[in-house]
């Protein structure tokens, strides 16, 4: 008879454990997950120019780990701020495939040569002899003078050009109205006079002449 009570009473305590354990598991599951993903905003250095690729990593629902890999191969603007954000998949019925062909005219393209005509973003004398013009990414150095040396220094970055000049003028420094090109600061020298160019980041660069001076243009 008490090996007959004894059975029923580990049965009875068998039933229990296979009820709570499945609430228990689904319990603790539910305490490790972490909120649902929005969005996240990146912010590259000033070194950055083109993003390669961006990996996912993630915990699938047996909790093993994987990743998935996008491939992007696009130029980046380091000032700029890239957001990865979750949005919600449209409805299959609701999305049309509609193709519009619009024909051009010549008034179309005209407007679109006018675009392309860069405006500089200031304009200003330094002295007689030289004036610049600053655009987004460069920088027009008008001068007849002959650039002799150039190069670079600092982080962020200075860009220092010489020019040869027996001319002594006096020290100046200009504020620039743009993002990139913060100041430039004049100096003379014996037999030449130097400019160094202010930027916000570090940039390679390279200097163009043309008949009326010198182009500074950022990459």
């Amino acid at each position: 008879m008490k090996t007959k009570i004894l059975g029923i009473f580990l049965i009875f305590l068998s039933f229990l454990n296979a009820e709570e354990n499945p609430f228990q598991v689904e319990k603790n599951a539910s305490m490790i997950m972490p909120p649902d993903f929005q969005k996240e905003d990146v912010k590259f250095d000033s070194n950055a120019r083109i993003l390669k690729s961006i990996t996912f990593n993630y915990v699938k629902v047996d909790g093993s780990e994987d990743s998935l890999e996008v491939d992007i191969n696009k130029s980046i603007d380091w000032h700029n701020i890239y957001t990865i954000a979750s949005s919600k998949s449209p409805d299959p019925s609701k999305v049309l495939d509609v193709s519009v062909t619009i024909p051009e005219n010549n008034s179309k393209q005209e407007s679109n040569a006018t675009a392309n005509i860069e405006i500089p973003l200031q304009i200003a004398k330094i002295y007689d002899f030289i004036s610049y013009a600053v655009y987004k990414n460069k920088i027009k150095l008008n001068t007849s003078d002959e650039l002799i040396s150039d190069f670079s220094v600092g982080n962020p970055s200075k860009i220092v050009i010489d020019f040869k000049s027996n001319s002594i003028s006096p020290t100046k420094n200009i504020r620039l109205k743009n993002s990139i090109f913060k100041r430039i600061d004049f100096g003379s020298h014996k037999g030449y006079y130097r400019l160094v160019i202010y930027l916000d980041g570090i940039y390679n660069y390279s200097i163009q002449k043309d008949a009326t001076g010198y182009m500074v243009i950022l990459s």
